[in-house]
């Protein structure tokens, strides 16, 4: 490889654009949930009118349609994005980057590519931004994986291996397919490329996305030694932020008095297995937890089954609502309080990495009623 900087893409594209200028297949089979890509999803039935308002313009979106590419030669830059065999043309629509709009990416003039590494055979792309992450991993990672035959045509399979839980997944997988790892620099020329379509936006997951998981996690979460940590957590399950950089419980002493004296088990997910996680997650009847990876966990916990969320009013992101909403669970946010000066509720970027302020008679509210 050589060691030179490579000229960066200059402009946006769709995935169909670049496969029909490349003279690639493209496939485009309908949309993912309902016949016109609507999907809603339920509002909390436990929740203030304050939560309900901000939530309620949030609750619908068009999905985009399932669509497919063959590249006969492509590019595959950091985290799965996919650009034009000769680099100029980023495909927006699968290269996520947010809060920008779909003529803008942040690799476009960047200014550190190295030239790529020629990938032997046919090549699949899974990587998605921000998959090094388990909640980004779990609800988009993922279920853009599973929606590639196992022992289909790909010989390679871009993906992210960070945590455990990436290489449980693959090597439960088990495919024939060579893991290529993505790397922020990575950069790999692909002939022929074969790009799915996203299987789930950020922040929007599908009911198809989520069942995909659920019946690929099912055996895992049923393994034996993951099954006895389930045992030993038990049906009440305070996921905890204490090891975390961020968005951590502020007095989680005082909130874990409330909640041991009520037979809640503290559970710190990083450090159990992907298994371990599924089993504890699918035993679990009530989770509490701040806003935060681990509460991804709850696409695997039984419909009817109580999740109470602490959520800082200014990073009120709405995925974990979703999420429970496709799973039938019984959402209950508790929002910290508004200042005297007055405080709306909303997802400000800026503000993600506060810590949550907890109101202990809400608290003891949300779990009694």
């Amino acid at each position: 490889m050589s060691g030179a900087n490579e000229a960066a893409p200059v402009r946006c594209a769709t995935l169909r654009e670049i496969a029909e200028a490349a003279g690639g297949e493209w496939r485009e089979e309908g949309a993912v949930e309902a016949a016109d890509g609507s999907l809603a999803y339920a509002l909390p039935a436990q929740a203030t009118a304050e939560v309900l308002d901000y939530l309620r313009p949030l609750a619908r979106v068009v999905t985009p349609p399932r669509a497919w590419a063959r590249l006969p030669a492509a590019r595959v830059f950091g985290t799965g994005v996919v650009l034009s065999a000769d680099g100029t043309a980023l495909a927006r629509d699968v290269a996520e980057d947010f809060g920008k709009p779909s003529d803008a990416h942040w690799l476009l003039g960047y200014g550190e590519m190295r030239a790529p590494v020629a990938l032997a055979g046919v090549t699949a792309v899974a990587a998605v931004n921000r998959g090094a992450g388990y909640c980004h991993w779990l609800l988009e990672e993922l279920p853009r994986l599973l929606a590639l035959p196992v022992g289909g045509e790909a010989d390679n399979i871009i993906a992210h291996a960070a945590g455990d839980f990436a290489r449980e997944a693959w090597a439960a997988r088990c495919g024939r397919e060579t893991l290529v790892v993505a790397r922020r620099a990575s950069h790999f020329s692909c002939a022929p490329l074969l790009v799915p379509g996203l299987a789930a936006e950020a922040g929007w997951p599908t009911p198809t996305a989520v069942r995909r998981v659920r019946e690929f996690a099912e055996r895992l979460g049923r393994d034996a030694d993951a099954r006895a940590v389930a045992d030993a957590v038990g049906e009440r399950v305070y996921v905890s932020r204490a090891k975390a950089a961020r968005r951590r419980v502020g007095e989680e002493d005082a909130l874990w008095r409330e909640l041991e004296a009520r037979g809640f088990a503290r559970v710190f997910f990083e450090d159990l297995s992907w298994a371990a996680q599924i089993a504890v997650a699918r035993r679990a009847r009530v989770m509490v937890g701040a806003h935060g990876a681990g509460l991804a966990n709850t696409l695997f916990c039984a419909p009817g089954a109580r999740v109470v969320e602490l959520v800082n009013r200014g990073y009120f992101n709405p995925v974990f609502w979703r999420l429970a909403a496709l799973g039938g669970l019984d959402y209950r946010p508790l929002v910290t309080e508004a200042s005297d000066e007055g405080d709306p509720i909303r997802e400000e970027r800026a503000r993600n990495r506060e810590d949550v302020a907890v109101d202990l008679a809400a608290m003891r509210a949300a779990l009694a009623g």
